[in-house]
Parts: structure tokens; sequence; C-alpha cells
């Protein structure tokens, strides 16, 4: 991280700071975390790893900072050059899609309805005791597509239960 930032032009001191160049800054806010572990900036909240550092000092792309870093350290990069590799490749793009599509959707569809449940439990009507039983396990499923988007794609009895709510959701009265 500290090759990054001095890749840069930034002049990283003994403790791992330097003047944060995504603000007006002067005095030392950026921290260089050692071992590779990224960087954080305590006056305007930016951080992440290299590539992320790079994006957004360049103002690119994430993919484009990883080129651009690979080139600048001698990193070879390899490109999928076989009929097999490419469409392995297309493959994982395909399902990184779907999965960043499924969690957008299934977030929507579990905010939505654990607004519904708060408010029966709130209003005492007729959906209450629904709402006392589903608002943790909707809290829990929020949680996981924010952790590990991955893991509930995956989980097919919980794509079939938000299936489920999104059904339900559609006849709430």
């Amino acid at each position: 991280m500290q090759q990054a930032a001095e890749y840069c032009g930034l002049q990283v001191n003994r403790k791992g700071l330097c003047l944060c160049p995504f603000h007006h800054d002067t005095n030392p806010s950026l921290k260089i975390y050692p071992n590779g572990k990224g960087f954080y900036c305590f006056t305007c909240g930016a951080g992440g790893d290299q590539v992320k550092f790079m994006a957004l000092y360049r103002g690119v792309s994430n993919y484009e900072a990883a080129k651009e870093l690979a080139e600048a350290f001698g990193v070879p990069v390899r490109v999928p050059s076989t009929y097999r590799e490419k469409r392995e490749a297309a493959l994982r793009q395909r399902r990184r899609q779907e999965e960043a599509n499924f969690a957008s959707q299934a977030k929507k569809i579990l905010t939505d309805y654990r607004g519904l449940l708060c408010m029966a439990v709130r209003e005492r009507n007729g959906h209450f005791f629904e709402g006392l039983g589903e608002l943790t396990y909707v809290e829990y499923l929020l949680d996981c597509l924010e952790q590990c988007p991955g893991d509930v794609y995956a989980d097919k009895k919980a794509v079939r239960r938000i299936g489920e709510i999104e059904r339900r959701t559609a006849g709430w009265d």
C-alpha cells in the first residue's frame, strides 16, 4: 500500500501518515497500514485497498487502476486466451452479475416487508403475529445479504423464502 501511495507522489512518514489527496488536507490524516492492509483517511473517510486508492486517485475504474498498478510494479496479468478460459471468465462474470441483481432485488423486497411488519406490530393490526414472528428472520436475511450475498444466492431455501415474501407482500392488505 505504501508503494502505491509513493507511486502517486505522496510522502508517507514513519507513522504511516500522509496528506490525503482526496480532500484539502493540511495535516496528515491518511493512514497507510502496513503489509498491504489498505488505507483510511480519518478526515474524509476514504478507505480501501491499493486498487481502490489508485482508482480514487486517478478517477478511473478499479479495473483500470489494477492494470496500472500491475504494469507499474511488474506484476504479470493473465488474460484469458483460450476459448475455454474466455468461456469460464464469461460464466464467472455472468454469475457475479446474477448474484448482484439478486442481492439488489432481495434487499428491496425484504426492506419493504420489514416496513410492513413493523407497521403491523406498531398498529397491532391483522398481521401483528406475523410481524412478531418474521421480523427477526427478515433482519437476519438482510444482514446476510450485506455480509455474504453469494451464500444467500446459493441457498435455495433462502431464495425460495424471499420469493414467497415477494408474493406475500404483493397481496398485503
